[in-house]
């Protein structure tokens, strides 16, 4: 079991889940959850889908994965969520803020 197996089945023992309830909730296929408990390691984002379905943090899961919330994978991960519902202008908008060197106005 990974840990973020054990630490995702101590809190789904608390709400009386189980991992179908869990892959509802998180919108997360049971069956990739099902690895990402038992083999492999989820990446952030199935990390933070988790952790909100569970009404945790995701620095609830280790250390490691307080360590890789860093400002860049933050905003990788909710602009690839959210891209979907964005106007054209706000993803104008996305792209001018991210090429605008320092200094610009």
């Amino acid at each position: 079991m990974t840990k973020f197996g054990k630490r995702a089945e101590t809190r789904m023992n608390e709400l009386g889940w189980d991992q179908k309830t869990l892959a509802r909730e998180s919108g997360v296929p049971a069956s990739s959850l099902n690895r990402y408990i038992s083999t492999t390691e989820p990446r952030m984002d199935i990390v933070m889908r988790v952790s909100k379905a569970l009404g945790v943090e995701p620095t609830y899961f280790s250390e490691a994965t307080a360590e890789a919330i860093k400002p860049y994978d933050e905003v990788i991960s909710v602009v690839g969520r959210c891209k979907g519902g964005l106007t054209a202008e706000q993803k104008r908008r996305i792209i001018e803020i991210l090429i605008k060197t320092e200094g610009e106005k």
